[in-house]
């Protein structure tokens, strides 16, 4: 998926994902290895100056009595070869974190940007790309730093604001809560099958589904490109916890809302990508069991029975994609057992 002002006629012989070995979100580190990491440097424990931190999606500090500032960084390697698109994604992944806490005002970042020296040419329409994204999220690039680096990559530190009552965590959810997902799932393996150069897999690749591969990328590109800021907008007066469902995929993510909110999750129904659950039994990824890494995906809201009309009420008249994709009980941990996969087309 191309924009005029993504490429040149060197950068459609460019790859980008061939200089890395793990793409978009998947090449963050593992849960339980983060949890190690943060545990070992001492970084677990919370902090008074803080509303809220580490464990989160993003850090929340109160300025005044109707202003907290909340700030995040992410950035990855492309999980697509076109930088415009990459830049987009990017921008949009990385806002996302902020979004996740319910800050949606004043949204400013900093771009983080790494490129190899034969790869420079890509670093304009990248950066076009993330400030074309910010424009559709009310923000703007506010400055940054951009190194050499073997492995190209692009995000940014993301400062937001919000009323610190207003503000979301993954702590809030209660069981009997209903869980509500707002994009579909899918895009590693959407974006893996773009991948493939071999001429002889290329064919069992294309023959594993019913849809055009291109039209499944398209797709993915359009979800990892659009904002969670009218999700956030739309389900933040409603919802009691909310994260973003990112490289831990969606049992990852619901595994992090089960530990801190101190309660079980069940879920029950996957919306996916038209087409993307034969490209993950193809590529073992485990998108229907839920397990499949995903990039710039959608909110992850749990929402008390009493206000699910309101917030499906909300979510339609934002024009937001979203499906009730489970409920919270007094267990513990997730389980998913045979849920409902609904294959979502655009």
């Amino acid at each position: 998926m191309g924009t005029d002002a993504a490429t040149d006629d060197d950068d459609e012989t460019t790859r980008l994902t061939e200089y890395t070995e793990l793409h978009g979100c998947s090449c963050k580190v593992g849960q339980s290895e983060l949890d190690s990491l943060l545990a070992d440097a001492g970084l677990s424990g919370e902090s008074d100056a803080l509303l809220f931190g580490i464990g989160e999606d993003a850090a929340a500090r109160k300025l005044t009595d109707d202003i907290a500032l909340v700030s995040t960084v992410d950035f990855f390697t492309p999980i697509v070869d076109d930088p415009y698109d990459f830049g987009r994604i990017a921008a949009c992944n990385a806002a996302s974190d902020a979004f996740a806490t319910g800050a949606v005002e004043n949204v400013d970042c900093l771009v983080v940007l790494g490129l190899p020296r034969e790869l420079t040419e890509s670093a304009a329409p990248i950066l076009a790309g993330m400030a074309d994204a910010l424009d559709a999220m009310d923000g703007v690039i506010a400055g940054g730093h951009t190194i050499m680096s073997p492995w190209p990559f692009a995000g940014g530190a993301i400062s937001a604001t919000s009323r610190p009552d207003a503000l979301l965590t993954s702590q809030g959810a209660s069981a009997g809560d209903r869980l509500y997902l707002t994009k579909p799932l899918g895009t590693q393996p959407a974006m893996g099958a773009t991948r493939v150069t071999d001429n002889q897999f290329v064919e069992t690749v294309t023959e594993a589904t019913e849809r055009p591969l291109d039209q499944i990328e398209s797709e993915a590109i359009a979800w990892m490109t659009t904002p969670n800021r009218d999700a956030a907008l739309a389900c933040r007066e409603h919802a009691t916890a909310a994260t973003d469902i990112t490289g831990f995929g969606l049992v990852g993510q619901s595994r992090v809302v089960a530990a801190r909110s101190n309660v079980g999750i069940e879920l029950t129904h996957l919306p996916v990508i038209a087409g993307t659950p034969a490209l993950s039994t193809l590529f073992g990824y485990g998108l229907t069991e839920g397990e499949s890494a995903e990039t710039s995906g959608g909110l992850f809201v749990s929402v008390p029975p009493a206000s699910a009309d309101a917030v499906e009420s909300a979510f339609d008249n934002a024009g937001v994609f979203y499906r009730a994709v489970g409920h919270v009980t007094a267990g513990r941990g997730v389980t998913i057992d045979g849920p409902a996969i609904e294959e979502v087309r655009s």
